[in-house]
This record gives structure tokens, C-alpha cells and sequence, in this order.
């Protein structure tokens, strides 16, 4: 499989095109052109990319399914959160496990979606830097994946159920009932930029289990993982591509990914279904990245119990003209 080939103009008329070789030898002489000569770095690059990859789940390995290639789509945001990728932060404190900001808060997302119904088939989170070795400076990173097609949900956290506060496993957290998650309250991650209206509506539901992160695909990850119930974000500034591999993920897990808007204007007693994301159709009347934006923004989550619970809450709580923006 090739990768796609990138445009470098270095003086007027010369141009150099990026790709994947047939050899090593002729990759590592590509990049020698764009890397200003330095060898060592092309022939590590050259390595790395040129590399036979093996890549073994027992939960994967235990199952056979098969999907027509011809109804797949796919959305990859090959560095989520480029921000903190530059800026490379390594010595953020985490608060309860989650990242405010730093390289943990980084994530490759690779998503599939059915072209017919728009609906996340698979989806794949890779988090390179999870944790640092102090003697080398290595990074260790962790893959997760899920899957959702046809009655078949198996997901990588099957076998590696996480822990929220040292007792409860994940298939506890997402069978919480109502009432439970009303005594207890909920937990969200938001973004450092979500509206004034939305942060205090939070605070009456989710009190002081409101954690502040960077990058929508770690967002997400946080749900994934069971660090927090819920992530929310109302405004139109995420795409396809950034919540395709999550949604993929919280789906295999019973949970998913809905257009907040739409949430906020449905009767739940008229509407049984719930307004998940899709991926297949652009925006109406929008151009360019616009048309793949999440416009009505969107709510992660990992319990349709737990997701209508806390819905009625913070609509309690949202001022009424905000139902409406």
C-alpha cells in the first residue's frame, strides 16, 4: 500500500514529491532531499516506515467476520491535537488520570463508516506517548480499537477493563443505572473553549468532576477508557475525521456519539432514536472542511442509560435560548 504523496517546493520550478519506495535504499535517497542531506535521519525514517508491522489481539484472533469492502469508508487524522505534538510537552501532572494538556493528549484516529448508512463500523485510537521512560526518554504508547457490525461488538478493552476509582470495572460503569448516576453525579471532559452556558449548566450535574483537555480524539479516548462518563462540546469546530474511530469504539461498547443540538430540541418520549453522528453526507450548503464539520456539536458517552439521565439533567439546568443555538 502506497502513502499519499506530499508536494515540497524548495526554489522557483523545483519541486519534490514525498512517497512511499519500493526499496529502502531508494526511500532513504528521497528523503536525504527534503531533510537537507542528513543520512542518519533518512535511514532511520526510511526503517521505520519500510518495516514489516505485527500486529496480534487475542480478542481479534478469536473471532471471523466479513465485511464487504465496497461499503466502506474511512476518516484518518493521522496527528489529533497537532498543538501539543509541537509544543511536546512531556511533564504535564494528570488530575484523576486525565491529561489537561501535553504529548499524552496526542492520538492518531483512523475510523471506518459504512457509505450507506453513514453509521462507524471500526475504529482504531493509537496514543504514542502514554508514558516516558526516565532512563532512556522512550515513549511507550497503547492502541485501542473497536468494532461494531452486524450484531458483532468486540472492542480491545475487553481484555484490559480499566478502573475509574479502584473497584468499579467498565461493564459496571456502563450499566449504572439512572438513579445511580443521579446520586452519585456524572463526569465530563470539555474542551478549555466550551460555552460559559454549557460550563455551568455542568456544574450542576456533574459538580466537581469537570476535567479541562486538550484534543477532541483524547477527549474522547478519556469516555473510551471510563476516566469520565460523558465529553461534550457544543460548538461546530470538530469533523468527521476527528470522532469517526471513537464512535467506531463506544458503539462496540454500547455506548456511541449523538449531534447535541438535535438532543437538546428531541422529545425522548416521541423519539426513541437517538441522533447519532454519521459520516457519509456533507453538510448542506457548507464548503470546503466546513462540509464535514460536526455542526450541531456532540456528546460522547459510553451508557444510553446513563446518556438520557444526564440529557434531563442538563436541560434542567440550560438556560431556555440555549436549547436553540
Amino acid at each position: 500500500m502506497s502513502l499519499p504523496m506530499i508536494w515540497f517546493v524548495f526554489t522557483p520550478g523545483e519541486k519534490i514529491i514525498l512517497r512511499l519506495c519500493s526499496t529502502e535504499a531508494e526511500t532513504v535517497k528521497l528523503l536525504s532531499k527534503v531533510l537537507n542531506g542528513n543520512k542518519l535521519a533518512s535511514e532511520a525514517l526510511a526503517k521505520v516506515v519500510h518495516q514489516d508491522v505485527s500486529f496480534t489481539d487475542p480478542a481479534l484472533d478469536s473471532i471471523r467476520i466479513n465485511i464487504p469492502q465496497n461499503i466502506l469508508g474511512i476518516w484518518v487524522d493521522p496527528i489529533d491535537s497537532t498543538y501539543q505534538y509541537i509544543k511536546g510537552s512531556a511533564d504535564i501532572k494528570p488530575n484523576q488520570g486525565i491529561f489537561p494538556c501535553g504529548l499524552q493528549c496526542v492520538t492518531i484516529l483512523i475510523g471506518v463508516y459504512d457509505i450507506q448508512t453513514g453509521m462507524p463500523l471500526m475504529g482504531v485510537i493509537n496514543q504514542p506517548f502514554v508514558s516516558q521512560d526516565p532512563n532512556t526518554h522512550r515513549w511507550k504508547g497503547q492502541c485501542y480499537w473497536g468494532l461494531s457490525y452486524m450484531g458483532t461488538n468486540i472492542h480491545s478493552l475487553q481484555l484490559h477493563i480499566p478502573k475509574r476509582n479502584g473497584s468499579e470495572t467498565l461493564s459496571q460503569l456502563t450499566e449504572n443505572t439512572s438513579s445511580e448516576a443521579e446520586s452519585h453525579g456524572f463526569s465530563a471532559v470539555i474542551s478549555t473553549s466550551e460555552k460559559e452556558t454549557i460550563k455551568a449548566a455542568l456544574l450542576h450535574v456533574c459538580g466537581d468532576s469537570i476535567f479541562r483537555a486538550a484534543g477532541a480524539g483524547y477527549k474522547s479516548l478519556c469516555v473510551v477508557q471510563g476516566l469520565v462518563d460523558i465529553y461534550i462540546f457544543s460548538d461546530d469546530t470538530t469533523f468527521k475525521w476527528d470522532s469517526c474511530a471513537a464512535h467506531a469504539i463506544l458503539r462496540s461498547m454500547g455506548g456511541g456519539m449523538v449531534d447535541l443540538k438535535e438532543c437538546l430540541e428531541r422529545n425522548p418520549e416521541k423519539e426513541l432514536n437517538l441522533p447519532q453522528l454519521v459520516y457519509h453526507v456533507p453538510n448542506e450548503g457548507a464548503s470546503g472542511v466546513d462540509q464535514w464539520a460536526n455542526k450541531g456539536g456532540l456528546i460522547a458517552y459510553r451508557s444510553r442509560k446513563q446518556l438520557e439521565t444526564f440529557l434531563s439533567l442538563l436541560i434542567q439546568h440550560l438556560v431556555p435560548a440555549d436549547t436553540n443555538t
